[in-house]
């Protein structure tokens, strides 16, 4: 999120701050767009079972995790791209360096919101204790 833009001592979201997580790779000799936007996490939750289990799969190194991740974040802009069809862009010239940019979407998209949660967590137990207090 903006951290300048305050609105009554919260930040505020602007436009901005909801575009999908997005990088570019090229593959193959062909530039290619990966967005870890809402698509490509139901497409995880749809191989996976959910999303927590495929990013465990992928801190793993797993193979598979790594196709799947690959898959799901090429898919949101290219709908006709198959699993067997991203199986044949990796390589392991290029494993580790697709295996690194997926990782960097995901901290990414997720960086904001763990901090977001910890400041909730905080504000909740703050109220508890003002609460506990007054009675």
């Amino acid at each position: 999120m903006s951290k300048n833009k305050k609105y009554n001592n919260h930040n505020r979201v602007t436009g901005k701050d909801l575009q999908p997580k997005h990088a570019t790779m090229i593959l193959k000799g062909k530039q290619y767009e990966m967005n870890f936007d809402l698509n490509a996490m139901a497409e995880l939750e749809d191989i996976f079972g959910s999303l927590q289990v495929a990013i465990s799969e992928l801190k793993k190194k797993k193979l598979k995790a790594v196709r799947s991740f690959l898959y799901a974040v090429l898919k949101s802009s290219d709908e006709n791209l198959t699993e067997f069809e991203v199986g044949k862009l990796i390589d392991m010239n290029n494993f580790t360096s697709i295996e690194k940019a997926i990782t960097k979407l995901i901290n990414n998209a997720f960086e904001e919101d763990e901090n977001d949660e910890k400041e909730t967590s905080k504000n909740v137990q703050l109220y508890v204790l003002v609460q506990v207090i007054m009675i």
